[in-house]
């Protein structure tokens, strides 16, 4: 992608039709960095969805592309679309109900109890027990029993993180070079 320039120091105007010529590039590569973010966010939002597990329905994965002086910045956003609210019952009369309203995001991005300890992140604040009321069985590789609102006893060990995001990144990162190349070439 080399372009020559020629100036002429003996004509007048030489200098003002390269300084245009310089601008015209600027221009053009300043739209192809735009197209490249453009291009890689909607990689990573496929992969994004693709990897939300049972909670993809509940976020909302979006872009933002902005033109800068010297190129293009984005993000790759997610929000829950809605919060869910998690009810049960911590004994077979079904008299102690318990409820939390907890992000589906959260939960598809890093899990929660044990199961969110397998994948050993190491992140402060995050992942397994850190869940609102928290009754303590995070912590156990054993798991715990709840019923549910219909009376239906179940056992979980808690729930395993999907990493949308994290697989959006990963994705992302190993198109930049095959992306960019297509979209610089011209």
């Amino acid at each position: 992608m080399s372009k020559r320039l020629y100036l002429s120091l003996n004509r007048s105007g030489d200098i003002q039709k390269v300084i245009r010529q310089l601008e015209t590039e600027k221009y053009s590569l300043n739209k192809k960095a735009e197209r490249l973010i453009y291009r890689l966010a909607d990689k990573g939002i496929q992969t994004a969805k693709a990897n939300a597990g049972q909670y993809g329905a509940y976020i909302l994965f979006t872009k933002e592309v902005h033109g800068t002086d010297n190129g293009a910045e984005g993000l790759l956003i997610a929000t829950d679309g809605i919060k869910l609210i998690k009810e049960w019952y911590t004994d077979k009369n079904l008299t102690q109900k318990r409820s939390y309203e907890v992000s589906p995001l959260l939960l598809a991005e890093f899990g929660s109890g044990w199961l969110a300890t397998l994948q050993n992140w190491n992140l402060p604040g995050v992942g397994q027990g850190t869940m609102p009321n928290s009754y303590g069985h995070a912590f156990d590789p054993d798991g715990w029993y709840w019923y549910d609102v219909a009376g239906v006893k179940h056992h979980s060990k808690g729930e395993k993180p999907t990493y949308p995001m994290h697989a959006a990144m990963v994705a992302m990162l190993m198109e930049i070079e095959s992306t960019a190349r297509e979209v610089f070439k011209g």
